[in-house]
């Protein structure tokens, strides 16, 4: 199976990473941002009204957790890195759970502590601006288990979406969450993830 997006691609993005900080740079996303996620999320219910299947908690300790269809399971993608994935038995519809490191970067803990959100959802938005994958990408804003969060949202030629959250938790780690797929199954899982996006399991 292979996913649109890995960590491995944000590390060709490092360098310009650091120096994506000035106004110009922040300006950009924020024209870009929107309240919504926009032809998947809006104006769809919450899945506390939508939920007619039975759920699972995945995840770790380490990049967080969310809740998901029950009968969607894990798998290792060869180019995946250490990604958390699990998928619908296909190689379309998928989420993956990370978080950002300082070594990911090749900065020091304390340049670490001082990156912003919108410097690393920056990278990715010209990422995917850049790749000729997509023949559409723009950038929202949205809440991510209580967290305001870039998003930066992607339709590929083949008319699978991806949506990317960058967002910091309040443990000081900045985290990545992603959804792949088909909109009719995007427009329910999106705001399940949303919804129960944790750092600790319950």
């Amino acid at each position: 199976m292979k996913k649109i997006i890995t960590l491995s691609t944000l590390l060709l993005c490092s360098l310009s990473l650091i120096a994506c900080s000035n106004s110009e740079k922040t300006n950009e996303v924020k024209t870009e941002a929107s309240s919504s996620v926009q032809e998947v999320s809006s104006q769809e219910p919450s899945s506390s009204q939508k939920q007619t299947e039975e759920t699972q908690i995945v995840g770790s300790d380490d990049y967080g957790y969310v809740k998901i269809p029950k009968s969607w399971v894990h798998f290792k993608e060869i180019e995946g890195g250490d990604d958390i994935q699990y998928c619908d038995g296909t190689d379309v519809n998928i989420v993956t759970l990370n978080t950002f490191k300082p070594e990911q970067f090749g900065i020091s803990e304390s340049e670490y502590a001082a990156l912003e959100t919108v410097q690393i959802s920056t990278s990715i938005y010209e990422s995917k601006q850049k790749s000729q994958d997509f023949s559409k990408v723009w950038g929202s804003k949205s809440t991510i288990g209580g967290y305001e969060a870039y998003v930066v949202n992607c339709i590929a030629k083949n008319g699978k979406y991806l949506i990317i959250w960058v967002f910091k938790s309040d443990d000081g780690k900045f985290r990545y969450v992603s959804l792949e797929g088909v909109p009719e199954v995007l427009k329910n899982l999106l705001p399940m993830v949303e919804e129960s996006w944790t750092n600790k399991k319950s």
